[in-house]
């Protein structure tokens, strides 16, 4: 009864979903590219940073956080020769406790510069030996060093059970995706507590007495090229900076089927035109010299080409001589000849002396629970009351959370609004029913249509023959037709009530996409995510995309049998669509929801919650949630719906 390969053999649906996303991103990569060929002058750009700059803050959920005391202490120093490391513990906010190590040179007269240094995606974090490195050879060339542990990382590991003395969630890029995902759904991004996190680590270190606050730089690679570029972006006290591999474009990123993690999945970002290059642009005219070896998985293209743009509005300031790019060969690192390129990049801005330095390749470095602020060597087990971006998140929503209406029409908009669906035309639909068999007195008819162009969708209409059915019942799965085997109890009960179209939205079943990467297909990293996070970038989802495909099978069905009632059936993941399909849909008057979540704050408020790969749906519960939809629904808009609830624990 199902599809064979190919949509039986009459389309290649496999490639569909990635090639749509990227044709739509690449529309606004070429309306990108028109609005900076036209700024031709420095006031023009000053304007587009504005609007660049307050555009990212406010995706990432504002940086309007009261700046606490800090209560910064010293649990440790560590003398060498050269220079001390103190082991330094802050609050960034009340009871978040951030682990860092501050690098003193010994023998300095006066105040001397100060650079931040933002770790990559090292378990370790600042106690990353090629991190040490840079710090080091920073601090024996004269600079203060503030080397800071991200959430997720090294002293600072979100889910860490202090009894089991284990990680109860992966550590690092899957701890910064699982909870990002719940901030996405309040509308910010996780990596609003990366940022401010260094705001007040650049708050600290322009206090400390030995540090000349007006020189200061930042730097970092991968993960803290990532960092060091959004304080690019948010904080002028940065007077030079060297983002290491991270800088690419955005364009070359569509084409490699890698997936970023949260905090580099900026909502917006690809239809606001928000590119790698902005983050170098708007440092203009401060020096900055973007880092990158040859054969980076974050494309070199990408980096050249933005490193050009860069150059463009550097000239306006006249002030080419203060970009510049250093391409080291090798693959993703912090290497050796980054590292000496780095130093000798502040040695020149930051100091005003011509650099010379040459580093040494064997460099000797400290035992990682030796730079351990902390006695535990986590800050959730050392102190009780500490915080945590879950906890932080949950604070956001009851800011944030949107406020509950019994209005239909409203929460109609609402949906629509978070959703973005494509925009519908109300095209004729000319479906395609390439199959029909009759299995015990049952007739099957497969068929597939255009939800728009370049999309196919498809489904199985089934039907007893002989009957005069006034009912369709249109059933998403989360395995589409590929599952009917499974659900053929399901099925039965709604034939009882007449006609059933198995409904394969884009991605589901018999029009699945093929994998984009090696991470699997629903799992974090994966091809579902790497998809949902393009989507995202382009202020939409895969949810409502799939939305947009049920309300044209519903569209489908009316063309068909004008006569006939439509039922929405929805399972699993299905029954969400299905909820929001038949909000938007003024016809649908029966509802059938089965394992359907009970509400998207429950995700949010619950620490350990089962992750699902489809629920990356950026500002949801800013406008609404599922027990409101489901009240509206039945008090207002006379559906008859049947609900049976999943629980959102692992």
């Amino acid at each position: 009864m199902s599809f064979g390969k190919f949509l039986s053999g009459y389309y290649d649906v496999y490639a569909q979903l990635p090639n749509y996303l990227r044709k739509k991103a690449e529309e606004y990569f070429a309306m990108e590219e028109e609005t900076k060929r036209t700024i031709v002058s420095r006031q023009a750009f000053e304007k587009r940073k504005q609007h660049i700059r307050q555009y990212f803050i406010e995706a990432i959920g504002g940086l309007d956080i009261e700046k606490t005391p800090l209560n910064a202490k010293c649990t440790g120093i560590i003398h060498r020769e050269h220079y001390e490391i103190r082991k330094i513990i802050f609050q960034s906010q009340p009871e978040v406790y951030v682990t860092s190590n501050l690098y003193i040179p010994k023998g300095m007269s006066g105040k001397v510069p100060g650079v931040l240094f933002a770790c990559g995606h090292a378990e370790e974090a600042k106690a990353y030996p090629k991190y040490q490195h840079v710090c080091i050879d920073l601090a024996l060339n004269g600079f203060a060093v503030l080397s800071v542990d991200p959430v997720g990382q090294g002293e600072r590991m979100q889910y860490y059970d202090g009894k089991s003395d284990r990680m109860l969630i992966k550590w690092g890029t899957v701890e910064h995706s699982y909870v990002g995902l719940q901030c996405e759904l309040t509308g910010s991004s996780i990596a609003r507590y990366f940022v401010w996190d260094l705001i007040r680590a650049l708050d600290y270190l322009c206090s400390l007495p030995e540090v000349d606050e007006d020189r200061i730089g930042i730097t970092g690679n991968s993960g803290g090229g990532t960092q060091t570029s959004y304080m690019m972006m948010v904080d002028d006290r940065l007077k030079v900076a060297v983002p290491c591999t991270y800088i690419t474009s955005r364009e070359d990123y569509m084409k490699t089927g890698q997936a970023h993690d949260s905090e580099q999945n900026i909502f917006g970002a690809i239809s606001e035109g928000l590119n790698y290059d902005d983050f170098v642009c708007c440092f203009a005219p401060r020096p900055v010299m973007i880092g990158a070896v040859e054969s980076d998985f974050f494309a070199i293209e990408g980096t050249l080409k933005s490193f050009e743009r860069a150059k463009k509005v550097y000239a306006l300031y006249g002030s080419e001589d203060k970009v510049e790019l250093c391409i080291a060969k090798g693959v993703h690192s912090y290497n050796d000849y980054l590292r000496q390129a780095a130093v000798n990049w502040f040695i020149k801005h930051l100091k005003g002396q011509n650099g010379g330095f040459v580093t040494s390749t064997n460099i000797p470095v400290e035992d990682e629970k030796d730079l351990w602020c902390t006695c535990s060597g986590q800050v959730v087990k050392e102190f009780e009351d500490a915080k945590t971006v879950f906890d932080l998140n949950v604070a956001y929503l009851e800011k944030n959370k949107y406020h509950s209406t019994t209005d239909i029409s409203l929460i109609k908009e609402k949906v629509g609004k978070v959703l973005n669906m494509p925009e519908d035309y109300k095209k004729r639909i000319f479906p395609r029913i390439i199959d029909i068999s009759t299995v015990n007195g049952v007739n099957y008819s497969q068929m597939f249509f255009f939800s728009e162009e370049e999309i196919l969708v498809a489904g199985i209409y089934i039907n007893i023959p002989g009957t005069e059915a006034d009912k369709c019942t249109i059933l998403v799965l989360d395995e589409g037709t590929e599952s009917m085997d499974c659900e053929m109890d399901l099925i039965k009960k709604f034939l009882k009530e007449g006609d059933v179209l198995v409904f394969d939205p884009r991605g589901i079943g018999a029009v699945k996409s093929r994998e984009v990467n090696a991470r699997g297909y629903n799992k974090i990293y994966g091809t579902q995510y790497k998809l949902n996070s393009d989507a995202l970038m382009m202020k939409t989802s895969l949810c409502g995309l799939r939305v947009f495909d049920i309300l044209k099978a519903c569209d489908l069905v009316r063309q068909l049998y004008p006569d006939k009632q439509v039922k929405l059936d929805g399972k699993g993941t299905g029954a969400v669509y299905v909820l929001f399909a038949s909000v938007i849909n003024d016809d649908v008057r029966d509802v059938y929801l089965e394992d359907m979540i009970h509400s998207f704050e429950e995700i949010v408020t619950t620490r350990y919650y089962k992750y699902n790969v489809n629920f990356h749906i950026y500002g949801l519960l800013k406008e609404f949630d599922i027990p409101e939809i489901l009240s509206a629904m039945e008090y207002q808009k006379n559906i008859e719906c049947f609900y049976s609830p999943c629980t959102n624990l692992p």
